[in-house]
């Protein structure tokens, strides 16, 4: 899922995207940036579950030109290319878990059905690697972003998922897929926009 959001995301909605000015809201559209959110993130595994609050809060989001920038990047450079250019942007925000606060990016915010927007944030480090500590875990090299997407609607209530330790590789349909560190992605059962931002 994460993998479709990113790509469609960043290739295919790109010219939808687009035509929708990130710096002014859809009419009669109550929530702009700066805006945060909680999320009730939840993982299981074969050792059992976690659950964690987790804060996303976003200062802006990516203008077009840099929407671009990175279309490109991620179209020609690879996983390698798209992290050196995903560190280059500004800081537009910040996601956290605990005491671990890894930086935004890029983000993006598409108008959806009823009023509703499906968000989508990438951080320029991982959040945490899932499953890291078994003895027989796979090295944690190389992934280096976090993939935050949910959907909320007009009031600022939603759910999505997130991958927080992934890289993009080569693959899948159109080339270009997400590969996350777990295999997992993080449920994130309910989304809700803080009131103040």
């Amino acid at each position: 899922m994460i993998a479709r959001v990113l790509t469609a995301s960043l290739l295919f909605c790109a010219a939808a995207v687009m035509a929708t000015a990130q710096t002014a809201p859809p009419p009669g559209w109550k929530n702009a940036p700066p805006e945060s959110f909680k999320a009730n993130g939840q993982i299981t595994g074969a050792a059992g579950g976690a659950a964690s609050q987790i804060d996303i809060h976003i200062e802006r989001y990516s203008t077009d030109a840099e929407h671009t920038a990175m279309v490109d990047v991620l179209k020609s450079g690879g996983n390698d290319g798209f992290l050196a250019a995903l560190k280059k942007a500004p800081t537009i925000g910040s996601v956290k878990i605990g005491t671990r606060s890894v930086n935004v990016r890029w983000a993006r915010a598409n108008p959806g059905p009823s009023d509703s927007r499906r968000i989508v944030v990438v951080t320029d480090g991982p959040v945490f690697f899932a499953g890291a500590g078994a003895v027989d875990a796979k090295p944690t090299a190389g992934y280096d972003m976090a993939v935050v997407e949910f959907t909320v609607d007009s009031v600022g209530l939603g759910s999505g998922t997130m991958a927080p330790a992934a890289r993009v590789k080569p693959g899948g349909p159109i080339g270009v897929q997400l590969d996350d560190y777990s295999g997992k992605r993080i449920t994130l059962a309910t989304v809700s926009r803080n009131l103040t931002k």
